[in-house]
């Protein structure tokens, strides 16, 4: 199955991604989740570098903060490997290979992914300068990991999606991944990936996303701005 037929949509560009290929798909979403996790994972190893072993309210914020990132990771890749890899498996054989590195690179991130999240419960309940070292460490090798694969998937794995993934499907894809946060998670999600965009990427989003999304964007956003600039100090 091929969707060479369909127009090309506009494509949103954003610091660090490494390529916005065209096709029939909007991957603003992806784009804009890819940058979040970019920015976040980056934001998160500085403050945990910076913040005093005493401060317990801001590591427990920190450490909250990590906690939601990788929930939207964990519904990001949990639908590529359930709907997205399987998909391009079954209708672009000849990319086999691609397709396997992609995955491999889910279950690296994944091993990262534990190692941080182990690492920042050790130190929010015993905040020591060992334990910063440690989550450190698993904070930067997840960031590196996930970079590459981001980075991957950005260059090869998104034009096999423009190729062999519809429109249609892709919009069941993203309703799906809606379903798992409900409405209290959208709202988040919504603020989360909208958090700090280029200005250039602003007005992306003015001509092209839904006006619904702009409406709850700004209707959360001011809240989390608030938030942010005490997590980050």
């Amino acid at each position: 199955m091929t969707t060479t037929h369909r127009p090309a949509v506009p494509q949103l560009r954003l610091p660090g991604q490494a390529a916005a290929v065209d096709g029939p798909l909007d991957m603003t979403n992806m784009y804009l989740a890819h940058y979040g996790f970019r920015r976040d994972l980056g934001r998160l190893l500085t403050a945990v570098c910076q913040v005093r072993l005493d401060d317990h309210a801001r590591i427990g914020a920190l450490a909250e903060h990590l906690d939601w990132v990788l929930l939207v990771l964990h519904h990001h890749h949990t639908t590529e490997d359930t709907l997205t890899w399987p998909r391009l498996r079954q209708r672009a054989p000849e990319a086999a290979s691609t397709i396997d590195a992609l995955e491999a690179e889910h279950q690296e991130a994944d091993r990262w992914l534990g190692e941080a999240q182990n690492a920042f419960t050790a130190f929010e309940h015993h905040p020591t300068e060992e334990g910063r070292t440690r989550l450190a460490g698993a904070l930067r090798s997840l960031a590196d990991t996930l970079g590459a694969h981001l980075a991957h998937q950005e260059t090869e794995g998104i034009p096999l999606m423009m190729i062999h993934i519809t429109p249609e499907e892709d919009a069941q894809e993203h309703r799906s991944i809606r379903r798992q946060y409900g409405l209290r998670g959208m709202m988040k999600l919504v603020a989360w990936v909208t958090f700090e965009l280029p200005p250039e990427a602003e007005e992306h989003l003015r001509r092209f996303a839904p006006k619904d999304l702009l409406l709850l964007s700004r209707l959360v956003g001011p809240r989390y701005r608030r938030r942010m600039a005490y997590l980050w100090g």
